[in-house]
């Protein structure tokens, strides 16, 4: 019920009238092309295109579509209906060649006021609808370029932003390559220091002092060799290697292990460790010496 009501709101008093005079022309004007031609099947061909192309531009001109051109090719088609249906009708007699004529001509005229009647007079015309579009479509188009250079824009950034991490993270890479390369290094120094200082910085133990004890050049010395350093030697122009040896030591274990490498005895290393560095921890010089007096050492 619903949908009829809608239905009959739509219609005008024109509008069964423009119905009826429309199947009526198109009838005719099929008819009409098929007498003429007398070829059987193609004159039938011939009527049914023409009316197909009459109906499609009343159909195009009843829904506003096209504009102008549907228009113009409206009026074109009715005046070749007209023309035909008045050619047949001129074949019979003069006069129904007049009569013939009236279908398309009072459907096209019932159409345009049914259209009329239909139309809001506030509504806007085709050019405006169009202009309108053009707007909307050019908006439309505005608006997604925009959005696609943004979002490229976006894009590019993201991959400097990628770029410039990499390129930090192959910075970060060479630094600690670099950095530990030295740290090694400086180990290896420190522990090459005492083997150098050992070999190149120990005196001759040589005694060129008079012999004061009475014994004569002649005579042999029995005594047994002369012991490893085991304390500073007081005299101002002898240098004291121990010292520079455990200056070198990195820690506790280090020097107590120098010392032992260097001939101080297990009974003296605690005490000489704790004289030549003072900086370090006597507790730790004693575990280590008291390590070092249970077995092999590290």
């Amino acid at each position: 019920m619903k949908t009829t009501a809608a239905i009959k709101s739509r219609l005008t008093a024109l509008t069964p009238l423009a119905i009826l005079f429309t199947f009526v022309s198109l009838a005719w004007t099929g008819w009409s092309i098929t007498d003429l031609v007398h070829s059987g099947a193609w004159g039938l061909l011939a009527a049914i295109s023409v009316d197909g192309l009459w109906g499609t531009v009343q159909y195009l001109s009843y829904k506003g579509i096209g504009g102008r051109l549907v228009e113009a090719v409206e009026w074109i088609t009715l005046g070749v209906a007209c023309a035909l249906l008045g050619w047949h009708g001129w074949t019979i007699t003069p006069a129904a060649a007049f009569a013939g004529a009236l279908p398309p001509i009072v459907a096209k005229i019932a159409w345009t006021g049914d259209i009329r009647l239909r139309r809001d007079p506030t509504a806007l015309t085709a050019e405006q609808e169009a202009e309108i579009n053009a707007v909307i479509r050019d908006s439309e188009y505005i608006s997604r370029r925009r959005a696609a250079e943004i979002e490229r824009e976006a894009a590019e950034e993201v991959a400097l932003i990628r770029a410039q991490g990499k390129v930090a993270m192959e910075r970060d890479d060479v630094t600690f390559q670099v950095e530990l390369g030295r740290i090694r290094k400086r180990e290896e120094i420190q522990r090459r220091t005492p083997l150098a200082l050992s070999m190149s910085g120990i005196p001759d133990t040589q005694d060129t002092r008079p012999d004061t004890s009475g014994h004569s050049d002649s005579q042999s010395d029995t005594a047994p060799d002369t012991p490893p350093p085991t304390s500073k030697d007081t005299r101002p122009d002898t240098p004291d290697p121990l010292h520079q040896i455990a200056a070198a030591a990195s820690g506790p274990a280090d020097l107590v292990r120098t010392l032992s490498a260097h001939g101080v005895r297990q009974t003296d290393i605690v005490a000489e460790a704790i004289r030549l560095r003072p900086d370090m921890n006597p507790d730790s010089i004693r575990r280590t010496a008291k390590r070092l007096g249970e077995g092999p050492y590290l």
